[in-house]
């Protein structure tokens, strides 16, 4: 004789979401529940941008007619930033396109956050070493962001010139960072200079790229850039 199907109790319907929303969380932001959750248990709240998310780059994007995103969860010296230099290159070589007929969207989140902020924080905590990456002039670990002002002249830079990620929002394509990731990498930043969360914050929101738009999570930006129409590559 079979036993009944019983339905899934409440208790674990809310497990499942609860694990299904965690592993999202973590996806989005390169660390653990437990250091996303922390001894509330809640999902963090972080203090948004000054004048609230910015929204218009998708707009922009939906109105172009070729799309891409180009998802960037880890450094892999830079291959979102040279995928995305190649694409460009492809349509402009086949269809003789325009920069302003691409709507290529870059995002930077997870293990790939520093590659979204300046030379500053790059030399004050020694991200080179951490992310075993080389400065584009001297071949040593990077005290400078290798990804951006990159020189026709450096022998050691992990990408092109023209891919380095100032000159691709020159051209238009939008570059955008996980705010979760960078609020994380706050907190590391508090605790190695001793000093308060929200100056750690404030130092750290400061520092992203000038064009470089923060986003609540890697993962909301990249499902709003496939609903403004983008194909999606993981460029890692």
């Amino acid at each position: 004789m079979t036993k009944p199907v019983t339905k899934p109790t409440a208790n674990r319907r809310q497990f499942l979401t609860a694990v299904a929303g965690t592993t999202a969380a973590v996806a989005a932001t390169g660390f653990s529940a437990r250091e996303l959750l922390g001894q509330a248990r809640t999902f963090p709240e972080y203090p948004t941008p000054q004048g609230g998310w910015d929204m218009t780059w998708a707009d922009k994007v939906e109105k172009t007619k070729h799309r891409m995103i180009f998802d960037m969860p880890e450094m892999s010296d830079g291959l979102a930033f040279t995928n995305t230099l190649t694409w460009l290159r492809g349509y402009s070589d086949v269809y003789k396109t325009a920069d302003s007929e691409m709507g290529g969207v870059v995002v930077i989140r997870h293990q790939a956050i520093a590659a979204a902020v300046n030379d500053d924080l790059w030399s004050r905590f020694k991200l080179g070493e951490r992310s075993k990456l080389k400065d584009p002039t001297t071949g040593e670990s990077a005290l400078r962001n290798p990804f951006s002002k990159i020189q026709s002249t450096d022998k050691f830079a992990a990408i092109l010139a023209d891919g380095g990620i100032d000159t691709l929002i020159s051209r238009g394509v939008t570059v955008l960072c996980c705010n979760l990731a960078l609020m994380r990498f706050a907190g590391q930043l508090a605790k190695e200079a001793s000093i308060s969360q929200d100056e750690a914050r404030a130092q750290v929101a400061a520092s992203v790229l000038p064009g470089i738009i923060r986003q609540p999570s890697g993962i909301f930006a990249v499902a709003r850039a496939q609903e403004a129409g983008c194909h999606f590559i993981r460029a890692t």
